[in-house]
């Protein structure tokens, strides 16, 4: 095949073709394009450092990046680098490992690898799953980011695991150790680091330290009374109405909320167990979200960001501060805890627990989902229709009285 500029935008993949396929150009022996499943395309070098050995594929870049003959002659150094015994992808490798030595500078190459495996027959990573391990590596390890890989150490993995436990939840700071020290031994396998200061610190042995916490009536109403009429405020008011995950409220999409049915649909995509989950909306969360819907094309939260709702430990620590500064003393509480609060909440109030466990999108043990696949629309919806006449009237009736 003679790859020209037209006939490259005009490569394709056949059905039967799910993990993606290389044209090959007929100017030289195993150079071509490689036409992924999502549709992006990249010139690539083929070959193997011994006969009948593994085949590598060597990407040489974007066809967007590179024209035909700039691709062509990267595939003939890589070529030569073959003929020489030396591996293509090894000497890119080093070369980066040299120039890319900043924690954030690896962890983009780190993502983009978890989307562009470079071993054959590797599968991109699920996209729920990338989207977590990139706010874990982006959002809570920030403070990293500028940081000269081999000068973290296990006193700085140490702090970011207590700070991420504080603001987040020892639960959350429990997964980014997990996904830190995936990173670091990617690292190490890289030959950039000799040692993995993520494993070094036992996270996971402090992450039940502290005891989980449900908040009583008169702390609800204290934290209710203290958001603003801001976003972060209308978000810790819908976590109690509805009973979702942080992200799954900071996150969502204006094409998830329908007003007119009074239903939020979390695709499955974004759920913690894949399954999708319709939340019925109370009179008072569709109060909450009508102005932002309207106001917003692609997520109901955020300041111009393309993923939603950021700035969590910041805005947490704020409404911490207003509550102090009204004169109540609250024993440390995380945004987890609204959903253990939500669901002991719909609990004392008298709803069944396997509607509880539905409202919570908790999946059944797997012999009950074969057979009973009845998904209490309604009983969910009366059970948080009550639960949001409660908030309501705990917040309006009931004195915040300052709670030990």
């Amino acid at each position: 095949m003679n790859l020209t500029d037209n006939a490259v935008k005009k490569l394709a993949l056949a059905t039967d073709d799910p993990d993606g396929k290389i044209f090959f150009d007929n100017s030289i022996e195993n150079f071509g394009v490689r036409v992924y499943r999502s549709g992006r395309k990249k010139w690539v070098y083929q070959y193997r450092m011994t006969k009948g050995g593994r085949t590598y594929k060597f990407e040489i870049g974007d066809v967007a990046k590179f024209n035909r003959e700039q691709a062509k002659t990267e595939a003939k150094i890589a070529a030569g680098h073959v003929a020489k015994g030396e591996n293509p992808i090894d000497l890119r490798r080093q070369a980066q490992a040299k120039h890319k030595d900043h924690f954030g500078e690896l962890v983009a190459e780190y993502l983009d690898e978890k989307l562009h495996p470079i071993k054959q027959n590797k599968k991109p990573m699920r996209p729920r799953s990338y989207a977590e391990v990139k706010r874990h590596l982006e959002d809570h390890c920030r403070p990293l980011s500028s940081r000269a890989i081999r000068t973290i150490t296990q006193d700085d993995i140490a702090s970011l695991y207590k700070k991420i436990s504080r603001s987040a939840g020892p639960g959350a700071a429990s997964h980014v150790w997990s996904t830190g020290r995936a990173f670091m031994h990617w690292c190490m396998g890289r030959g950039i680091l000799e040692k993995n200061v993520f494993a070094l610190y036992d996270g996971a042995a402090e992450k039940d330290d502290k005891p989980k916490r449900t908040l009583r009536d008169s702390e609800l109403a204290i934290v209710w009374k203290a958001c603003r009429d801001d976003q972060f405020g209308k978000i810790v008011k819908l976590l109690l109405l509805t009973g979702g995950r942080r992200d799954e409220v900071g996150h969502a999409a204006t094409s998830e909320i329908d007003l007119a049915k009074a239903e939020w649909m979390l695709p499955a995509a974004r759920s913690k167990n894949g399954c999708e989950h319709m939340v019925p909306l109370s009179d008072l969360a569709v109060e909450l979200l009508a102005a932002a819907v309207e106001a917003r094309e692609d997520f109901v939260f955020g300041h111009g960001t393309t993923r939603g709702f950021s700035g969590w430990s910041k805005a947490k620590a704020a409404l911490d501060r207003r509550i102090a500064e009204a004169g109540h003393k609250l024993t440390p509480w995380t945004i987890h805890d609204l959903r253990r609060s939500f669901a002991n909440g719909l609990q004392r109030i008298g709803t069944e627990p396997h509607i509880v466990e539905a409202c919570l999108n908790h999946l059944p043990p797997k012999l009950e989902r074969t057979y009973q696949t009845y998904l209490y629309a309604d009983e969910k919806r009366i059970a948080l229709d009550r639960w949001a006449k409660h908030l309501d009237r705990i917040v309006t009736e009931q004195p915040a009285e300052a709670a030990a």
